[in-house]
């Protein structure tokens, strides 16, 4: 495509050139990047770390969709500055395909996306699509080796403080490494108990908060922030219940319906903080000037 079909700097751009331009673009995409929308989609219904990927899209177009009587009264100036973002997101993908780094593969879509919105709406339409095209980051994979040693991480961490939590409660512990041995058999933490999974969810699920927060930057911040240390403690505290009843019942009966319990009633508490928090950091009178 050439600098030439892409609106002029400042120049509204006649309404059948943007919608043919842009129709041929997503045609366009929606080829090149076919293959990897089918390997995202086997990641999120056999990684649980990325189990909440199909979700992601859903939120992003309700975003949009919410805005669109905002978006349709807004001015379309294309910027053909936006091709240096679809030449930019050309290169990642090219650059991921040769070194087989599906990551960057899938990531140069963000680039594409925001390209897209500059080339054919300008600089107020993506502007007003920045957060729903920067939220779809929550879908996307990142490297092996970022995700198990991230992963090995958090598991030393809420596996220490569980197990010194089991102890003073007065539970027979004993570690190795990530096993834990009891009177009545051995316990292996493996990934899945890292904490993962729920840091990535609380994430995306904290940003939309953050997003939809009314007051102050710090307000948002904190509010996003907040699923770092709430995850983290969740899952420790999800982790002492599991030793603690290791110790008391058997490995048997910890591992099995009391595991998958616990798992879903440490998240259900973790939403239930964060939903508090933002109902704690919401002004109760506008501010002046007006509310986003």
């Amino acid at each position: 495509m050439s600098v030439a079909s892409a609106p002029a700097l400042g120049r509204p751009a006649p309404p059948w050139r943007t919608v043919t331009g842009a129709l041929a673009l997503a045609v366009l995409a929606g080829f090149v990047y076919a293959s990897n929308a089918a390997a995202l989609w086997n990641t999120w219904t056999t990684n649980d770390n990325y189990s909440h990927g199909p979700l992601v899209p859903l939120v992003s177009l309700a975003l949009v969709v919410s805005r669109r009587d905002k978006l349709r009264a807004l001015p379309v100036r294309g910027d053909s500055r936006g091709l240096l973002l679809v030449a930019l997101a050309c290169f990642m993908h090219v650059a991921g395909v040769r070194a087989d780094l599906f990551a960057l593969q899938t990531w140069s879509l963000l680039a594409l996306l925001f390209g897209l919105a500059l080339t054919f709406g300008g600089t107020a339409v993506t502007r007003m699509l920045a957060f729903p095209i920067a939220y779809l980051g929550f879908m996307l994979t990142f490297p092996p080796v970022v995700m198990n040693t991230l992963s090995f991480a958090l598991k030393g961490f809420a596996l220490g403080g569980a197990v010194r939590g089991a102890e003073a409660l007065g539970a027979h512990v004993h570690r190795t490494g990530m096993q834990i041995f009891f009177p009545s058999g051995e316990l292996r933490v493996e990934d899945p108990c890292s904490g993962l999974r729920s840091l990535l969810a609380l994430l995306a699920i904290a940003t939309l908060f953050a997003y939809l927060q009314k007051g102050g930057l710090w307000r948002r911040a904190v509010v996003m922030l907040a699923a770092i240390p709430i995850a983290l403690a969740g899952n420790l505290v999800r982790l002492l219940l599991l030793l603690v009843a290791a110790s008391a019942r058997g490995v048997d009966w910890a591992t099995g319906g009391f595991h998958v319990v616990t798992g879903y009633a440490m998240f259900v508490v973790a939403l239930a903080l964060l939903l508090a928090l933002r109902s704690a950091l919401t002004p109760r009178r506008a501010p002046r000037g007006g509310a986003r």
